[in-house]
């Protein structure tokens, strides 16, 4: 049961991380930008941040809220869901599966950061979707990880 959900939301953050690169391939072009670049943003590169900030939401809210609880329990650790979000990183990071939880802290803030700055003040958005953008990688390398060690996990099982 566990293995299933896990393979099942490892194929979602798949589907995330390759819409997550298609749109990071179109926006090389006009990345990173200041108060002007993004002013004079047109629709389809907005499209393309909007689509890029979307699946980026989504990879870190699945990973987050999904991957790192199954991961734990698939590894039969115990009270998984009741634990704080902190603890759970903390033994992610004691486990391998983690390399560092302040990386995952930090990415939880650039995100959040680019909810309170988008589109209202354009130096402000600017730098935030460059951080976000700056971050793609970062996440990449944490899904990436975690799904490796579970591909070796599970082949052990």
């Amino acid at each position: 049961m566990i293995r299933q959900k896990l393979e099942k939301l490892i194929s979602e953050c798949d589907k995330h991380l390759k819409r997550i690169n298609n749109a990071c391939s179109k926006m090389a072009i006009f990345m990173p930008l200041n108060a002007e670049s993004f002013q004079r943003l047109n629709e389809d590169e907005i499209e393309h941040i909007d689509q890029f900030l979307f699946r980026f939401s989504k990879l870190q809210d699945a990973i987050g809220e999904k991957l790192f609880i199954l991961l734990l329990d698939f590894l039969q650790e115990e009270h998984t869901k009741n634990r704080p979000f902190i603890d759970i990183l903390n033994r992610l990071e004691q486990l391998g599966l983690l390399e560092d939880k302040n990386i995952w802290l930090e990415l939880r803030k650039i995100r959040n950061n680019i909810a309170h700055q988008y589109e209202d003040e354009p130096q402000l958005a600017a730098e935030a979707l460059n951080a976000i953008y700056a971050a793609k990688s970062v996440l990449e390398n944490v899904y990436t990880l975690l799904k490796a060690s579970y591909v070796e996990i599970s082949a052990k099982a």
